[in-house]
């Protein structure tokens, strides 16, 4: 497939249209203020990635689409299959190479794990089992886009840091997970999964661009952008794991000398 139509295309005209409605959401928001979207006020702003980003792309996107399939009751059940297989695509597009596609499946798949829950709320469906769904389709998804970036990189160093990145993205749902079920509040780590994907996204999207500058030759890129947000990924997202197993573990242990005395 053309080089030209995978990466420098898509990301021109996408990156363009993207720039532009950014800074017209900047300026809306000089006019009349930052929006306050209550899931974006539950999860909270982090270090790697701002309430400023959150709010321009609910309003860009995930506000727009959610009204057009609440509009048309679509089941958020769907809509987190729909994500799988975004995945799924990220992950043949990396194994392929072709990392601006994989970026902006990311983004699409990215997308609808916040939907699926939003239309559930806003038609009241919300259920245990959608829950239970979206979490283990999360982790699917995770897996299968790490393991196209490991299938690129095999058999170089940058493989080991995929197998590191999705070691920590796991241990960080995992933790919390586990922390949840002994009715243990962890939410703590800045390197949650919306951050993961934003990082992998512009990664992946911003990679062939800076590829063509520092290796134009190159027949099989490094993409070294890449390499860098896997870098990012790799180790807050393990600082992220170990302060939530150490948070709830303390958590734990005060619960444990409570009921002991």
């Amino acid at each position: 497939m053309d080089v030209f139509l995978i990466t420098i295309l898509p990301f021109t005209v996408l990156a363009t249209f993207f720039l532009i409605m950014l800074v017209a959401f900047y300026v809306k928001t000089l006019v009349y203020g930052m929006p306050n979207t209550k899931r974006i006020s539950e999860k909270g702003e982090t270090i790697f990635l701002g309430r400023f980003f959150m709010e321009y792309w609910f309003w860009l996107v995930v506000n727009p689409v959610q009204k057009v399939f609440v509009n048309a009751r679509l089941s958020p059940d769907i809509i987190t299959i729909v994500s799988l297989f975004f995945g799924i695509g990220a992950g043949f597009a990396f194994h392929y190479g072709w990392f601006a596609l994989a970026g902006w499946l990311i983004f699409a798949g990215g997308t609808c794990d916040i939907l699926d829950g939003a239309v559930a709320r806003a038609l009241k469906t919300t259920r245990k089992s959608g829950a239970f769904l979206d979490s283990n389709i999360d982790r699917f998804t995770e897996i299968f886009t790490f393991a196209g970036l490991a299938s690129y990189y095999n058999g170089t160093p940058v493989a080991y840091l995929v197998y590191f990145a999705i070691a920590g993205s796991l241990m960080v749902s995992y933790t919390r997970a586990r922390s949840e079920a002994l009715n243990v509040d962890c939410k703590v780590g800045n390197m949650q999964r919306a951050e993961r994907i934003v990082y992998t996204g512009f990664g992946a999207v911003l990679a062939p661009i800076v590829s063509t500058v520092l290796e134009p030759e190159a027949t099989r890129p490094v993409y070294h952008l890449m390499v860098i947000a896997l870098l990012i990924i790799a180790v807050f997202s393990n600082i992220t794991a170990v302060r939530r197993f150490l948070f709830t573990l303390g958590k734990l242990r005060e619960i444990d000398k409570a009921n002991n005395k």
